[in-house]
């Protein structure tokens, strides 16, 4: 198969993975929640509770269609209200309901704690430089041409997962 030498993927590829890793481990810490998905939304909302749609949309890169069934969703869930502008009653503004509030907090703690840990091996200076690189590569990616794709936002699905083979 492979013999340890470094088998080379586009960052794409990588950044994929990466994702799905970390999903995984913070879908795993917060299983004991009435969550299934949605935890970037919710942890945006920690931050800039009461914005508008659209603002979420922006901030998380999820198409507009799309973020009426996330927050459809979690409305449902009781997490979220979703209030109508006074001012103009096409622009509805994103609240977090007490539940949704108590659950955040959940939310962000388990990010906090996988990023603490996942970084632990990683000196100050490497981290700057990595989150730099990463917003760097964002609006590189944003200036190139490019398919709107959508994302089917569907009740994530677990499964056993294997050590990985080195």
């Amino acid at each position: 198969m492979h013999n340890k030498k470094e088998i080379k993927m586009p960052v794409g590829t990588k950044a994929l993975i990466l994702s799905k890793l970390y999903y995984g481990v913070l879908s795993k810490s917060l299983e004991r929640l009435d969550l299934e998905r949605y935890y970037s939304v919710l942890y945006f909302l920690n931050e800039n509770n009461g914005c508008n749609q659209q603002c979420i949309c922006n901030n998380l890169a999820i198409d507009k269609t799309a973020m009426v069934k996330v927050i459809d969703h979690l409305i449902k869930m009781d997490l979220v209200d979703r209030v109508i502008n006074p001012d103009d009653r096409r622009e509805h503004f994103i609240t977090l309901t007490k539940k949704g509030l108590k659950q955040t907090e959940e939310v962000v703690r388990s990010f906090m704690a996988i990023d603490a840990e996942i970084f632990s091996t990683i000196n100050k200076e490497d981290l700057e430089t990595f989150m730099s690189v990463l917003d760097k590569l964002s609006f590189n990616l944003k200036a190139l041409p490019s398919n709107d794709l959508f994302f089917n936002y569907k009740k994530t699905a677990r499964k056993p997962r294997k050590p990985i083979q080195k």
